[in-house]
């Protein structure tokens, strides 16, 4: 058996291993907490099913590491914390992404694990505990449920795309009309509050694209390596140099991460070019999308 595939047999192993508990937490979810902000919020579930995770990681691979929402530092089995090396498999972990509409009775969550080594991710799972579907990627391609998936290519006009940008946090009056100009030029736009769901949905042909901003890795690294196998396109870009992982400094300064995509702060990820430019565009960095190879000539 692959690295890849046992690693991604492990992820669905430690996602399902919550399954049962978050399911039954969902109809009690419990006071919450706030982390950042009154719109940060993070429940004791979330931090017991991170743990129950790690627990089943860890089992199966001792020697690897877990970065996880709930956690400051990249953890070993020891619980003591290292820098990873070059051949050491690093697993991200998203005990819930989006909490907010768990803690709120919505149903649109999900437990999200990767495993990457070095610059890459080799194996993914979200897992849709309440609906039991599982997206899975690993080296043979991306499946929903155990059935292939594959991307959707039709026109920009006739996709429909998912974003939380702009958002409390981040945004501007001009995003504010970028955000209509995408309402006004695709079929329908969605505001589903978790990044992995998006993402899988993208690699499920269900969405045309999704995109953000200010994304942290567990929030896109299972769904970015989903999108990959699926045929898709997923593009990563800082707006400035501050950042300390590997990418390729454009010319304004701007790191776009042709490695190392889940450190990339800012996000793509679509079924065709053209609608990974247009989503850049919509974001305020037409320039950046005509720097990318490949995609210049779709705008």
């Amino acid at each position: 058996m692959s690295t890849s595939i046992k690693l991604a047999d492990i992820a669905e192993g430690a996602a399902r291993a919550v399954s049962s508990y978050l399911v039954e937490a969902f109809d009690h979810p419990g006071s919450v907490e706030y982390k950042a902000d009154f719109h940060d919020v993070v429940t004791v579930h979330d931090k017991a099913s991170q743990a129950k995770i790690a627990e089943h990681i860890f089992r199966e691979a001792p020697d690897s590491l877990i970065v996880a929402e709930e956690s400051s530092q990249m953890l070993t089995a020891s619980g003591t914390p290292r820098d990873p090396g070059p051949d050491d498999i690093v697993w991200y972990v998203d005990p819930i992404d989006g909490t907010s509409n768990f803690a709120s009775g919505i149903d649109h969550w999900c437990v999200s694990i990767a495993a990457g080594r070095g610059n890459e991710i080799i194996a993914a799972v979200i897992h849709q505990p309440t609906s039991g579907l599982t997206y899975r990627a690993d080296e043979t391609g991306a499946y929903r449920n155990g059935v292939r998936m594959a991307v959707q290519t039709v026109p920009v006009k006739r996709g429909i795309f998912a974003t939380s940008y702009p958002s409390s946090r981040l945004g501007s009056e001009a995003d504010a009309l970028a955000f209509l100009k995408l309402i006004q030029s695709v079929r329908s736009v969605r505001r589903p509050g978790s990044t992995a769901l998006e993402l899988a949905e993208v690699a499920a042909g269900h969405l045309l694209a999704a995109y953000n901003r200010g994304t942290n890795p567990w929030d896109v690294a299972a769904g970015l390596f989903l999108v990959q196998q699926a045929g898709g396109h997923y593009i990563g870009f800082d707006d400035d140099a501050s950042h300390p992982s590997p990418a390729t400094q454009l010319t304004d300064g701007t790191h776009l991460y042709t490695a190392n995509l889940v450190h990339a702060r800012n996000y793509v990820g679509a079924g065709t070019k053209e609608a990974a430019a247009f989503c850049i565009e919509v974001m305020g960095r037409p320039d950046l999308a005509a720097q990318i190879p490949g995609i210049a000539s779709s705008l």
